[in-house]
């Protein structure tokens, strides 16, 4: 009888542990946007935080005054380059657009001896560039980008949740230490350290990749007298941050915009991306990035399918980081635990 009860006991808290788990995997999911956000606060805090480390120590800054600094200096080269960007990219778009007619009968003539319905697909696709590209001016791009965020209001959002975290003296830990018990915090503490420097690492290389391979790109195809040079450099800039599948996206614009031109440009940008792809694999990830990610291939490829799924493209882009945060602590749990408990 003592035995039977004892069994029934287990169950149902098992059963009940089940059903927490369930509920908590829910919760998680119908506040996915809001996590999203913090994350990507997070993930701001932890790039900028080295810098206002810095520009507290060398040269005396408070931490507010730093974080200030910084959020000046980036609104500053914003708007710099908008304005040197925008007038060009959107006069760029609308020659793109004026010359529809022209790029239509140059593919016509290519595709003519083609087969008669693919002639009639690629001709649909052709007709509809246009209006996906007129929708993308300078506008368009401003709400898109917002869009990320859920909107003007979310981007805010990230921008206070960075800043106050930075404000603080050991912000990213503070804010860690208010949601652990005491008697975990200091491992707690720990962990979060090394994922931040990853997520830092991480933050600050993928900057430096979509600008060198944007400028790199823009200048390549300027000498080639390519078209529309500036908008192809920046759809390179803007894909090179979704993990190995983004070279080969950026290089399709490029190559269909060549092709108007002819097969040969067409086979040379072609040729082109793929020096600039060689050379960005084998010159500057391995120097910017060896330390920020270390994650077998399978396991990123899974982790974007993954952010795909629930996020879309803002998913892609943050499934490296997230697997990164999640490899460091399933590899460096039992050490930092095995530390603390014998520092203690």
């Amino acid at each position: 009888m003592d035995k039977g009860r004892i069994k029934l006991d287990i169950s149902t808290f098992t059963i009940l542990k089940v059903v927490g788990i369930l509920v908590l995997v829910f919760f998680v999911f119908l506040i996915r946007d809001v996590l999203v956000l913090l994350t990507i606060s997070f993930i701001i805090a932890a790039a900028l935080e080295p810098a206002v480390d810095k520009l507290q120590k060398k040269l005396k800054f408070p931490r507010w005054a730093g974080v200030l600094s910084i959020y000046l200096l980036f609104i500053a080269i914003l708007f710099v380059f908008v304005s040197m960007v925008a007038p060009i990219l959107s006069e760029q778009v609308r020659t793109l657009i004026a010359n529809k007619n022209t790029y239509i009968s140059n593919v016509q003539g290519m595709i003519s001896s083609w087969p008669r319905e693919y002639q009639d697909q690629i001709n649909n696709v052709i007709n509809n560039i246009p209006s996906v590209i007129k929708n993308w001016q300078i506008g368009g791009v401003s709400d898109r980008v917002f869009g990320f965020f859920s909107g003007i209001g979310s981007f805010v959002v990230v921008l206070v949740i960075s800043a106050y975290v930075l404000s603080l003296k050991n912000g990213m830990k503070q804010t860690v230490s208010a949601f652990v018990p005491e008697s975990q915090r200091k491992l707690f503490i720990k962990m979060f350290g090394d994922i931040t420097r990853k997520l830092s690492l991480w933050f600050r290389g993928q900057l430096v990749l979509s600008f060198s391979v944007g400028l790199a790109t823009f200048i390549g195809l300027w000498i080639m007298h390519v078209p529309y040079a500036l908008i192809l450099a920046l759809v390179a800039a803007f894909t090179e941050l979704i993990p190995m599948v983004g070279p080969v996206l950026g290089a399709i614009p490029a190559v269909i915009v060549a092709l108007f031109i002819s097969p040969v440009m067409a086979i040379i940008v072609a040729v082109f991306y793929i020096l600039v792809q060689q050379l960005e694999n084998h010159i500057l990830v391995p120097q910017v990035m060896k330390k920020a990610v270390g994650l077998n291939p399978v396991i990123i490829i899974s982790a974007m399918l993954i952010g795909a799924k629930l996020l879309g493209i803002l998913g892609v882009i943050l499934a490296v980081p997230v697997a990164s945060s999640i490899s460091v602590i399933l590899k460096e749990w039992p050490r930092n635990n095995k530390e603390v408990k014998s520092g203690n």
